[in-house]
């Protein structure tokens, strides 16, 4: 029935955005997902909502816009429905496609709607349609970008790219880690922004590590040059040489934030402190911040409490504390292929005391 993945990815998420998914596909589905990262692009673009990157669009006129479109849409099906009752010929249309037709429509007229308002908001500087790459805890992907600059994107992190570089820059937005291999083009720099600060380069490689969840942010430099930019200051930069890494502190965003918001209590005039420092090479020379790249895990002498952190988005888990001294233990260890809960018992054997264990709910807790 179905010619490939694609066209069975695209059914099963229909019938998801349509409530007509069944408890045994949605388990297909969640599957596929895994099995092919690039299909959460397709969720992000059925599920998000449509809207300016860089400005709210006027609830009122989108409302407007919608409901007109749904009164063509009624009449455009009364009117199919008419024809079928004359012709004894025709096939009825699935319910489940009408629906996703609809859908689809009333994305593609939002869609629409955000471009117009982007061309008469600024004729001169036009917004640009983005594309955007999210991937879920547990999860790892790879994007080319429209200059051939290469991304690999570490677990629950989003990029947001245009689909054409125009203009004189190349610009991106990070959430969460990304290991960038950029295209050269001196020409046209590349700027990646994220919550801490703006990375500037021309072509080289470099990691970024700057989840909205946590309380510092990590650009680390493989080979070339980078500038990082504070607040747009062109005065307040640092430059960055191969083997370098800067870390920046920022405020973390409590358990009940809002994840993939920049915290709210961050201001321009707050202090940023910033640590410049070699990267962290690892008895095995493994580089412990781009470890991730070679499907590896590497810490060196880190808090069990920033581990634990990266464990839940490597594996996809669930780890809490109940014994709020163990979140300050420093471990170190280099892993590939180990399970979460192997892992966890090699830090054992290193002599660090601590048990965990796991509950009903999946949790695993630390005391």
């Amino acid at each position: 029935m179905y010619h490939d993945k694609n066209e069975r990815i695209w059914h099963l998420l229909a019938r998801k955005t349509a409530k007509e998914i069944s408890a045994e596909e949605i388990k297909e589905l969640e599957r596929l997902l895994q099995q092919y990262p690039y299909a959460l692009y397709m969720q992000e673009l059925m599920n998000q909502e449509w809207r300016d990157t860089y400005k709210s669009f006027n609830t009122g006129d989108i409302t407007l816009l919608v409901e007109k479109h749904k009164q063509r849409l009624h009449a455009a099906q009364q009117s199919n429905e008419v024809i079928s009752m004359k012709s004894t010929a025709a096939k009825p249309i699935p319910r489940i496609l009408l629906r996703f037709a609809t859908i689809a429509a009333s994305v593609l007229l939002l869609a629409f709607a955000g471009w117009k308002w982007g061309i008469g908001h600024s004729e001169k500087d036009p917004a640009p349609l983005l594309q955007h790459l999210a991937t879920q805890m547990g999860s790892r992907s790879e994007v080319l970008l429209p200059d051939g600059t290469k991304v690999r994107l570490n677990a629950g992190s989003s990029l947001d790219y245009p689909k054409q570089f125009n203009g004189k820059t190349r610009e991106v937005k990070l959430i969460g880690e990304a290991y960038f291999d950029v295209a050269k083009d001196s020409a046209k720099p590349f700027f990646v922004h994220t919550k801490a600060f703006t990375i500037k380069v021309t072509g080289t490689v470099f990691n970024v590590r700057a989840y909205s969840d946590e309380d510092s942010a990590v650009a680390s430099l493989i080979h070339g040059s980078v500038e990082v930019q504070f607040d747009k200051n062109k005065d307040n930069i640092i430059m960055l040489r191969p083997n370098e890494k800067l870390t920046v502190a920022m405020p973390a965003v409590r358990p009940d934030e809002n994840k993939n918001a920049i915290p709210e209590n961050h201001s321009k005039e707050e202090k940023i402190y910033v640590k410049r420092g070699a990267i962290t090479t690892m008895n095995d020379s493994t580089i412990a911040e781009t470890a991730w790249v070679q499907n590896k895990l590497a810490f060196k002498n880190i808090s069990f409490e920033k581990i634990a952190a990266s464990l839940e988005k490597w594996f996809g888990a669930d780890i809490r504390f109940k014994t709020e001294g163990k979140k300050l233990l420093n471990l170190t260890g280099t892993f590939e292929g180990e399970s979460l809960e192997e892992v966890l018992r090699a830090f054992q054997l290193t002599g660090t005391r601590f048990r965990y264990s796991k509950d009903s709910e999946g949790v695993i807790w630390i005391e």
